[in-house]
């Protein structure tokens, strides 16, 4: 069942330099079926959109716009992560500490603790959380 959605996220990433916040909001849909849940938004700054599929065990967050990224989150396993800028690739990979997932009538809430590794060195440790709330 394809339901709209009114989704916000949040990413704080802590690296050697502090720590940066990012949020955004947007409208989207939200496919729930047997397997799991799939939302879908459009994230403005990076002039494209976004994809996270949530499944027992594994979230999938894909974007597609001027900057194309893959991120896996596994609890416990360490990914490589697809990322391509507008100057060329960047070897990332993830280590997934932990995930939560709420699922409720009204929306949900996601959210991943993991460290971001550039060449096999860690860059920053995030927590990114993504909420939604159904608008139909």
């Amino acid at each position: 069942m394809l339901k709209k959605s009114h989704i916000k996220t949040l990413l704080v990433s802590t690296t050697d330099n502090g720590e940066d916040i990012i949020r955004t909001e947007a409208d989207g849909g939200c496919l729930i079926d047997e397997s799991g849940l799939m939302l879908r938004y459009a994230e403005r700054d990076n002039d494209g959109t976004a994809s996270l599929l949530l499944t027992d065990g594994l979230a999938d967050l894909k974007r597609n716009g001027r900057i194309k990224s893959r991120m896996t989150f596994v609890d416990g396993k360490l990914v490589p992560c697809t990322y391509t800028t507008p100057n060329g690739a960047l070897d990332f990979s993830l280590y997934t500490h932990s995930t939560l997932l709420n699922v409720t009538p009204e929306g949900g809430r996601f959210e991943a603790r993991y460290t971001m590794l550039a060449a096999g060195k860690q860059v920053a440790d995030n927590v990114l959380t993504v909420e939604w709330q159904f608008t139909n």
